[in-house]
């Protein structure tokens, strides 16, 4: 019989002259390895295949979608796994850059707090302005997370002019590191319940 079977083609690609799983499959095959595991791994993986990372200065195409992870959970049917994968695909999101940027947006959805909107500008009709990694609009708060890149003098000086411009325009900025990705994000959480309004 043929490798894949007619049913599977769409499950299959080729990269370099060889036939492997589609990174759809793939995410689906993690749900089944852990069909009783934790949500938010998943939830991490999705967000990174659907997010449009950044190359030479600009955005560059996603590997997958949403609707192409939501049409290959159909496609598959029953399987092992398959409640995992339809919980974390509700919760998939483009804009999630690092890891912890969706794990802060699910700690802050699980302490009962609104989600939080992924990479928004400070104004949408300032094209100058800022974007921050998560925030509340109607409030003006904004959540940065601070990985390792921030540490370069160019980037300090990037941060130092998106914070000044967030505080000129009214907004309140959180910004969040290693150590508070520790706790659960626990400061970001009170932070939140305390300024929103």
């Amino acid at each position: 019989m043929p490798w894949p079977p007619e049913e599977a083609a769409d499950d299959v690609v080729e990269i370099h002259g060889i036939r492997t799983t589609s990174v759809e499959r793939a995410w689906l095959d993690l749900a089944a390895l852990r069909p009783r595991g934790p949500r938010d791994p998943l939830v991490i993986a999705g967000d990174a295949r659907v997010n449009r990372p950044w190359a030479d200065g600009q955005r560059s195409d996603p590997v997958t979608t949403p609707e192409r992870l939501r049409e290959a959970l159909r496609r598959t049917g029953r399987f092992k796994g398959v409640r995992l994968a339809r919980e974390a695909l509700h919760l998939v999101r483009v804009g999630a850059d690092p890891p912890p940027e969706t794990e802060l947006r699910l700690a802050l959805i699980e302490a009962g707090l609104p989600e939080p909107e992924l990479q928004v500008p400070g104004d949408p009709q300032d094209r100058f302005a800022p974007i921050v990694d998560l925030g509340y609009r109607a409030w003006r708060l904004a959540l940065q997370y601070d990985g390792e890149h921030h540490r370069s003098r160019e980037q300090q000086a990037r941060d130092a002019r998106r914070d000044g411009w967030l505080q000129d325009h009214g907004w309140r900025s959180l910004r969040l590191t290693a150590d508070d990705r520790l706790t659960g994000f626990a400061r970001a959480i009170e932070w939140v319940r305390r300024h929103r309004s």
